[in-house]
């Protein structure tokens, strides 16, 4: 590893990549949307983890002043990651729930994922194992269209 590299873990190899497998990247997608799904949940129940100062006075709640020291303490890798909870959220949002309860198969999902456990139930989705493993496939496939066209995913 160049001295560069070391510095700035952020760069990037100039090694050439290798393309995954089908299979593995399939497993991948699925991991990285299970990630965001965590993410969202915690992020809509309002529990934020402090990471430093932020560049925000109280009166101005909205506003928030960038300062030099943001890299340091962690503030703008929060205002990173609350960009993409915020494409995630416009995402879930603009999944329609009719004719099917795709948006609230991704919900109950999100909890079930936040929890470690299928905890949650609700009368509006199917009892059929089968068929709720179909309209599981079917939200997700969607939720994967909408997080594409908001930029979450490449």
């Amino acid at each position: 590893m160049s001295e560069a590299a070391a510095i700035n873990p952020l760069r990037f190899s100039a090694e050439p990549t290798r393309r995954a497998p089908p299979r593995q990247a399939a497993a991948g997608i699925d991991a990285k949307i299970d990630g965001l799904l965590v993410a969202w949940h915690v992020w809509r129940s309002g529990y934020t983890l402090a990471s430093g100062y932020r560049g925000s006075d109280s009166t101005c709640q909205d506003y928030r002043a960038p300062t030099h020291w943001d890299w340091k303490n962690g503030a703008s890798q929060e205002r990173v990651e609350d960009q993409i909870m915020r494409g995630v959220d416009r995402a879930i949002a603009r999944i329609p729930n009719t004719p099917h309860r795709w948006r609230t198969a991704i919900e109950f999902e999100a909890r079930d994922l936040s929890c470690g456990a299928k905890v949650w139930s609700t009368e509006v989705l199917p009892k059929d194992p089968a068929e709720l493993a179909v309209l599981r496939i079917e939200a997700r496939n969607r939720l994967v269209l909408e997080l594409r066209r908001e930029g979450v995913l490449t």
